[in-house]
């Protein structure tokens, strides 16, 4: 087996050095959309296998390997976000990792191993454990017991307790060369990769995410909206754009103010490239303090997206302060 990803190789190499002696506690950290996960679904893989590859890959052929593929493995543990079930009806994601969870992991890694070989803990989103959750969790990375590997994933690794950091080993991921990057997603036939790329951040994955999504158009909705500040009607757009998927409303903004805010302070658009020729006009119009305290304002709400509050009076508000950069 090789590295789930390309630029991934070097991270890849250096865990399978480690196979016969692995950390017990291994963060795997970096941003979104670089493959982390699949990193460490991949170690997981290679430390279960009972008849790995001469250079520690898993050998893909074996009963540990087939039952990791069918998530049937007794030494295997999943720890993340589980799906929840409002009043409504409405099913989501739940916003943490509750303290029952990582209890039964504790319980868990108490028990004697099935297959006599390592037992392996995947928490991913690591950031996403609440604090009692993370308090349970620690008592078990201060004194793992024998052949366990907990394995955390977390693309917001301060957020974790630092007493959980100083326990892990850190293998930092980045993001790849641009130029690898593009060459990756040429080969899965994504068109205009450029572009995607410069939207996602340079993240390849993310990238692929714009591509198949249906949050492109939506995009191009709401950015058409703020290049024309002198035309905006925050009621009107508020009212159309609260149907809009929080978290997209929240990135795609997000990144216009980012891309102002360059332009502004004489740098280059970095992530809508696509709408260059109006940032370029734009930033070079918009009042700074005001630029920035807006983004102050958009940051602070990212905290509460999930919250049951008025989308549109929101966004309202939001606009309204938007055109006020212009003046």
């Amino acid at each position: 087996m090789s590295a789930p990803y390309p630029w991934l190789q070097t991270q890849w190499q250096r865990l399978l050095a480690t196979r016969s002696r692995p950390a017990q506690a291994l963060l795997i950290a970096g941003p979104r959309g670089v493959g982390k996960s699949a990193l460490a679904q991949a170690w997981a893989h290679a430390l279960l296998c009972e008849t790995p590859q001469p250079n520690g890959a898993a050998c893909g052929r074996c009963p540990a390997c087939h039952w990791l593929e069918t998530g049937a493995h007794p030494d295997f543990r999943l720890l993340g976000l589980q799906e929840k079930t409002s009043k409504e009806g409405e099913t989501r994601l739940a916003a943490a990792i509750e303290v029952d969870q990582a209890r039964d992991i504790v319980n868990f890694v108490q028990l004697s191993t099935y297959r006599a070989g390592f037992r392996v803990v995947l928490v991913n989103p690591a950031n996403s454990l609440n604090l009692a959750a993370a308090n349970a969790l620690l008592k078990v990375l201060e004194e793992p017991p024998l052949n366990t590997v907990f394995v955390l994933v977390s693309d917001q690794a301060r957020q974790l307790l630092p007493t959980i950091r100083s326990r892990c080993m850190r293998l930092d991921i980045g993001l790849p060369a641009a130029e690898q990057a593009l060459q990756w997603l040429d080969r899965q036939q994504i068109l205009d990769a450029p572009t995607l790329l410069a939207l996602a951040g340079g993240a390849p994955l993310d990238a692929v995410m714009w591509h198949e999504g249906t949050d492109l158009d939506v995009r191009r909705s709401i950015l058409d909206g703020l290049a024309r500040p002198d035309q905006l009607d925050p009621v009107t757009l508020a009212e159309r754009w609260k149907t809009v998927k929080p978290q997209t409303w929240y990135t795609v903004a997000y990144k216009w103010l980012g891309d102002l805010l360059a332009v502004r302070l004489q740098s280059r658009v970095q992530f809508n490239r696509d709408f260059d020729e109006s940032l370029t006009r734009l930033g070079a119009q918009v009042n700074l303090p005001k630029l920035l305290a807006l983004g102050q304002v958009h940051v602070a709400s990212g905290r509460t997206l999930l919250h049951p509050l008025n989308r549109s009076l929101q966004q309202e508000a939001w606009l309204i302060q938007y055109r006020h950069l212009f003046d």
